[in-house]
């Protein structure tokens, strides 16, 4: 802060006219030029107190200026160019890193693309062997007049009886695609006719009826009591290859497999082995 002097003292003095009178020349002069000079004091007087008045003002801005020095100062304290440094590896590196992710993203990316094409190339594949899978079954389970087979029993003979009477009312419901209606008719042709040359052919169309309305677990049940009962029947290796389809349709190609090499083993002339090689082929 700046000293100033004492600023002077106007003093004003009441000249009256006797006083003056009395004065002498000399003296009156020397009066008069100390009461101009008091005049002189008060203008200076008036000039000071603005020049401190700036001053002060200057003097007040300097220190606000310095706590702002010292409270930035305060915020940047501790940031050195070493700790800048330090951030700024701790930035290429997260940069680095970045990168690398993108790479692998990008990759990753590549992978999947390839892995869904090989899923719709699977995919058309496997709708491939359905199709052939359908066409074949179509053939295999196409209804079709069969053999008249004279019946086994003693007391039904010639063409005309009725164990074909009622066998064919059956197998004509099933062709008709009346499904329930002929599994119901074949079971009642079974309980009267346990034991004739039709018995084995219409356990395998109740076995047809459940396979045709998609029922494969109940198809696989009744295909096995025609391998199981009628062990030879003429219907065996037709129950062995639409099992050995069943268990496909289920997902279960491992039993179906083994179903279909039983039947090629033990009835390697049949047509039933020659379809079943073909799908053989087919499901690896």
């Amino acid at each position: 802060m700046l000293g100033l002097s004492p600023a002077p003292v106007c003093i004003f003095f009441e000249v009256k006219p006797k006083f003056k009178r009395n004065l002498s020349p000399l003296i009156f002069i020397a009066f008069i030029t100390i009461l101009s000079l008091s005049f002189v004091g008060c203008a200076s007087n008036d000039e000071t107190i603005i020049i401190r008045q700036d001053i002060l003002r200057m003097d007040g801005e300097i220190n606000r200026l310095k706590s702002e020095v010292k409270e930035v100062k305060k915020q940047s304290e501790g940031f050195s160019e070493q700790k800048y440094a330090d951030l700024q590896t701790q930035i290429d590196t997260i940069t680095s890193e970045l990168k690398a992710l993108d790479a692998k993203t990008d990759d990753v990316l590549q992978r999947i693309n390839e892995t869904d094409q090989e899923i719709a190339r699977l995919k058309k594949e496997i709708q491939s062997q359905n199709e052939r899978i359908t066409e074949i079954e179509k053939k295999v389970s196409s209804p079709r007049k069969e053999k008249r087979v004279a019946p086994i029993s003693s007391d039904i003979t010639g063409a005309s009886s009725p164990v074909e009477t009622m066998y064919d009312d059956a197998y004509l419901s099933f062709t008709r695609g009346n499904f329930q209606e002929a599994r119901e008719k074949f079971r009642a042709f079974l309980r009267k006719y346990p034991k004739t040359a039709y018995s084995d052919n219409a356990r395998f169309w109740i076995g047809e009826t459940y396979y045709s309305e998609g029922d494969f677990e109940s198809a696989i049940l009744e295909y096995e009591k025609v391998i199981r009962s009628y062990p030879r029947g003429d219907k065996v290796p037709s129950a062995l290859l639409k099992e050995g389809l069943a268990f496909i349709k289920l997902g279960d190609k491992t039993d179906g497999r083994l179903v279909l090499k039983k039947l090629i083993k033990k009835y390697p002339r049949t047509d039933q082995a020659r379809i079943a090689k073909q799908i053989l082929r087919k499901i690896r």
